[in-house]
């Protein structure tokens, strides 16, 4: 009888310390006891980049660029999140898109489901640009878009959750008709336009606006058609084109497309006055793998160079600046997309700032108030559109001093005059006996 109640005793007494230790844990949780939530150890940005394939050339200086950024950030303790009161280091990831418009959309959905990534930064042409903000939008990720047309980007929209900075194809289409109206092909002039648009969403976007702009101001055109991606014999394009009498040829190839046509068209023997393009030549590596002859006098817009009179928001440093030390840490040229890599970064470290926060919701809301000047020029987005337009001047490749490549020069500035020129507008032709070829 004395043994039975000892068990029970014992038995009682396991269950109140059970009991006690159980209302222990439900207090603490109710009081927010326990371990705290330290937040994540960094604040993670993804980042699609064409590292790989036709549009690699875009690609080059990532993740230089948005590093340079980083370690400024994370030297200087990080960014606060109010949430966690404790200032978080910010890390990117960078993917290959391997310049596909599908990759692109499956290695960001990546970079969501495993990486976990807070936000992400779209760039790069439509190829990458729409298909990276299609994926922010699906999982409401905060998202800083840049380099790709306004139209084409509009297009995929509406957007909740993705902004974008870059210019109109209407913009540029009044840069190229001013560069010509300066060299005697302007509106009136009654001069032939022929069309190299691929069928692409840069191609069909520009097609759109050239068609319907340039006969009411006057052109003829010379239109073979959209071509498909990865033509490779351009012959009936230059007979066309022959057959038409064009004075200019413009367009948007991808740097492959135009390398293959500019070499068929100087082997075939198509004579014309200016070549003005979109995404074909933009940068040195670009411009020169066309026939030299063919490379002096290229035209283009110009979105960012080392000239340009803007200033990180990060540490001050300017264009030239930034250009400089691309050049000594890498041993390459700058290129124009540089520029644009550093900005995103600027812009999303801004967002993180003013938001002090990783909450989805308050971090988009605080990239829509943007309010700052960058090394591309001042972001203030548009409510209605979330775009916010950057400024372009008019380029031309010209020979270097050695005579056996073409370096860029910026020659027209009137839409823009705070961007300085360092460079004259000419004809190829002229450029071409000025050199003796």
């Amino acid at each position: 009888m004395i043994r039975r109640c000892v068990k029970m005793k014992k038995k009682k007494l396991l269950f109140i310390v059970l009991a006690v230790v159980l209302a222990l844990s439900l207090l603490a949780g109710c009081n927010g006891g326990g371990t705290k939530d330290e937040g994540p150890s960094t604040i993670r940005i993804g980042i699609p980049n064409p590292n790989t394939g036709p549009i690699a050339s875009f690609g080059i200086g990532t993740p230089w660029a948005e590093q340079l950024v980083v370690d400024a950030v994370n030297a200087d303790g990080g960014i606060y999140i109010a949430e966690y009161d404790r200032n978080i280091p910010i890390e990117i990831f960078v993917v290959d898109t391997e310049s596909d418009p599908t990759k692109a959309g499956e290695v960001t959905q990546m970079l969501i489901e495993q990486n976990n990534v807070h936000m992400l930064v779209a760039r790069h042409t439509p190829d990458t640009a729409l298909p990276v903000s299609a994926m922010g939008e699906t999982f409401s990720i905060p998202t800083v878009s840049l380099e790709c047309p306004i139209d084409p980007w509009l297009a995929g929209g509406p957007y909740e959750w993705v902004y974008h900075s870059f210019w109109r194809i209407e913009t540029n289409y009044d840069l190229f008709t001013a560069m010509w109206d300066e060299l005697g092909f302007g509106p009136g002039s009654g001069a032939t336009i022929g069309y190299l648009f691929p069928n692409d969403p840069d191609g069909l976007a520009w097609a759109d606006i050239f068609n319907r702009r340039l006969p009411q101001d006057g052109y003829n055109i010379s239109d073979p058609g959209r071509y498909p991606i990865f033509t490779d014999d351009w012959t009936a394009v230059i007979n066309q084109f022959k057959a038409d009498g064009v004075d200019i040829i413009t367009g948007c190839d991808i740097p492959p497309h135009f390398a293959g046509f500019a070499a068929q068209a100087a082997q075939q023997g198509l004579e014309y006055e200016l070549i003005t393009m979109g995404r074909s030549y933009l940068f040195p590596a670009d411009a020169n793998a066309a026939p030299l002859d063919v490379a002096i006098g290229l035209t283009c817009e110009v979105w960012w160079t080392p000239w340009h009179p803007f200033r990180s928001s990060i540490n001050g440093m300017t264009a030239q600046q930034l250009a400089d030390q691309y050049e000594a840490d890498t041993g390459d040229g700058w290129s124009p997309p540089m520029g644009y890599k550093y900005a995103g970064m600027e812009i999303a470290v801004d967002a993180l700032r003013r938001a002090q926060s990783l909450d989805p919701a308050k971090l988009r809301d605080a990239i829509g108030a943007t309010d700052l000047d960058t090394i591309v020029g001042h972001i203030k987005y548009d409510p209605a559109t979330h775009v916010a337009e950057t400024p372009i001047v008019g380029g031309q490749w010209v020979l270097n001093s050695a005579g056996d490549a073409v370096e860029l020069r910026i020659v027209y500035n009137a839409n823009n005059p705070h961007i300085p020129k360092n460079g004259t507008l000419q004809l190829p032709a002229d450029m071409r006996r000025a050199a003796g070829r």
